[in-house]
Formats: C-alpha cells, structure tokens, sequence
C-alpha cells in the first residue's frame, strides 16, 4: 500500500447476502491493484444498492402517505364519534328532564287525588251539602 493512495473500504451490499459475504471475506485491497472487472463489479454493486435505497425510501414515501390518510380519517371518525356521543349526552339530559317532569306531574295528580279523598263532602263545598241534606232529609226549609 502506498502513501496517499487510499484503499478500497469493506463495503457490504445492501440486502444482498451473497455480494456481501464476498465482500466482507475480501481482504482490503489497494485500488490501483483492483482489476477493471473488480472495479466495475464494486461500482455495479453499488448502484444497484443505491437504487434499492431509492426504491425502498419511495416506498417508505407511500407508505407515510398512507398513513397520513389514515390518520385523516380517523380523526375525522373520532370527531364523528365525539360529536354524537355530545348529540347522546343532550339527548339524554332532556329525557332525564322530561322523566323528571312527568314525576313531578305524577305525584301532583297523586297528591291531589289523596287530598280530594281524605277531605269530608262538606270540606269541598259546604253550600252544597246543606242543599244536599235539606233533601235528603225530605224538607224544603
């Protein structure tokens, strides 16, 4: 090896086992002791590895594309989703008011129903049960 001259690094192709084993048992080897064929062979591996890389970053590229589409639209469903659970709560809370209304009128109608039984005929009018015992009792007055 001689001073200046850089020598050729141990690269590894990329995904390709068996251009990797051969490079990775290749001693290092200065490059002006490389054939053109080794050269060519090294530039050719090289590309084709660069072009994977290129390939598989589009793909990671489209991938990420249709993640944000998903995304979108889930959190377009989750806004859908919280919305009606709002439009349910609202729903809820005036059946809630309305039961409770009906209650309300339910013991008023008991209420007054207890009152009207528990009051004696001349509590209710009193004019009139006079009318009504003058005739039952058969005088006019």
């Amino acid at each position: 090896m001689s001073a200046g001259m850089p020598s050729m690094p141990n690269l590894t192709a990329y995904e390709n086992p068996q251009v990797s084993a051969s490079l990775q048992s290749a001693p290092t080897v200065p490059i002006q002791q490389l054939s053109d064929q080794a050269i060519e062979a090294t530039a050719l591996a090289g590309s084709a590895a660069i072009r994977r890389i290129i390939a598989e970053r589009n793909e990671l590229r489209r991938d990420g594309e249709r993640l944000r589409g998903v995304i979108q639209e889930l959190r377009h469903e989750n806004a859908k989703t919280a919305n009606a659970g709002e439009q349910y709560k609202q729903l809820a809370t005036e059946l809630l008011l309305q039961l409770k209304q009906m209650h309300q009128a339910i013991q008023d109608a008991q209420d007054k129903i207890r009152q009207l039984s528990t009051n004696t005929l001349e509590d209710r009018d009193p004019g009139l049960t006079s009318l009504a015992r003058r005739f039952a009792s058969g005088s006019t007055g």
